[in-house]
């Protein structure tokens, strides 16, 4: 399945499929549907009777295989954190599943590749969020990514593609999804029953799905940022509050309220919160622009270790209380 602001990319797509790499780097911002799209190219790639736009027919026995998760030629790798919850009968569920993607993931792969495909075509590997593995990861990846066997096709899709090593985006063709037009995905998000889909989707940095996921957690986050606001908030009482935020989304809470925050220093405007435009305005006069400059690289060394923290707690406060002093200037 495509979303309708990726018809564009999937024309393009298309094109690219006539001139197919062993290795595609599908680079994308967070929240377009980047998982779902390298899912309908590995599926167009393994369908038997592809449509003339060459989408899966989504009838033949291979997308039947696909849609049920059993294609024997086709190997989804992920985080056990966004691994399927097994089923099975007397299997007690993980305490705490990785956030990475682990290296013998990637070693297992040894074994999908040794033998021929199944159905005498193509063998498809996607791997998501690529960023998810950590250097020696990768190191185990490259070495199938430098002498592919025949055949085979990796989709590595990143919203963060620098944290890849340069071996191996250098293996890739790079393919971006680009951001969609703002009034196609404002419908869409009405259509999907958001109640202020222009709030949201600023929020978002114009990513539908980013924008979808803020507006479920609106109380949340709007909660947050009336604290970052506040003079004289307390960052340990800050930190309890938002425990149950997951990492990830909080510290992307933090990177966008900052960016706006040296926006307004340097530029009298803001991108992100635009009902909180006079907030941003007065906070901002009490902070030095290249105060919130360096603050933003912590944030995002911050967002390369959200999934896989030693201690979350602390590292929230750390956070919070940087943040405190940032706007504590007098």
């Amino acid at each position: 399945m495509i979303f309708q602001w990726q018809e564009q990319a999937w024309k393009t797509w298309a094109q690219v499929r006539g001139r197919l790499s062993h290795a595609i780097l599908i680079q994308s911002a967070e929240g377009l549907g980047e998982f779902e799209f390298a899912q309908a190219c590995a599926q167009s790639l393994l369908c038997e009777n592809p449509r003339p736009d060459r989408q899966a027919c989504g009838k033949c026995e291979a997308c039947n295989w696909f849609s049920q998760g059993n294609h024997p030629d086709f190997r989804l790798v992920v985080p056990e954190s966004m691994a399927p919850e097994s089923r099975e009968e007397g299997v007690e569920p993980a305490k705490k599943k990785s956030e990475q993607i682990r290296i013998e993931q990637a070693r297992e792969l040894a074994d999908f590749l040794a033998v021929g495909t199944h159905r005498g075509g193509l063998r498809v590997i996607l791997v998501y969020p690529a960023e998810a593995m950590n250097a020696n990861t990768q190191n185990a990846l490259l070495k199938n990514l430098e002498e592919p066997p025949p055949s085979t096709v990796f989709l590595l899709v990143a919203t963060q593609p620098e944290r890849l090593l340069a071996t191996v985006r250098s293996r890739c063709l790079k393919f971006t999804l680009p951001l969609p037009e703002s009034d196609h995905v404002l419908r869409w998000l009405k259509e999907q029953g958001v109640a202020h889909p222009e709030v949201a989707l600023a929020a978002a940095g114009g990513s539908p799905l980013a924008a979808l996921k803020i507006a479920a957690t609106e109380a949340d986050r709007l909660r947050f940022i009336d604290d970052l606001a506040s003079p004289g908030f307390d960052p340990i009482a800050l930190a309890e509050t938002v425990s149950r935020v997951s990492l990830w989304d909080l510290v992307g809470w933090l990177q966008r309220w900052s960016y706006d925050l040296l926006l307004a220093r340097v530029a009298g405007r803001i991108r992100y919160h635009i009902n909180h435009e006079s907030v941003i305005a007065r906070v901002s006069r009490h902070c030095d622009a290249a105060d919130i400059a360096a603050y933003l690289r912590r944030l995002a060394q911050a967002r390369s270790l959200a999934r896989h923290p030693l201690n979350a707690k602390l590292f929230v406060e750390d956070l919070l209380l940087q943040y405190r002093r940032l706007v504590a200037r007098p």
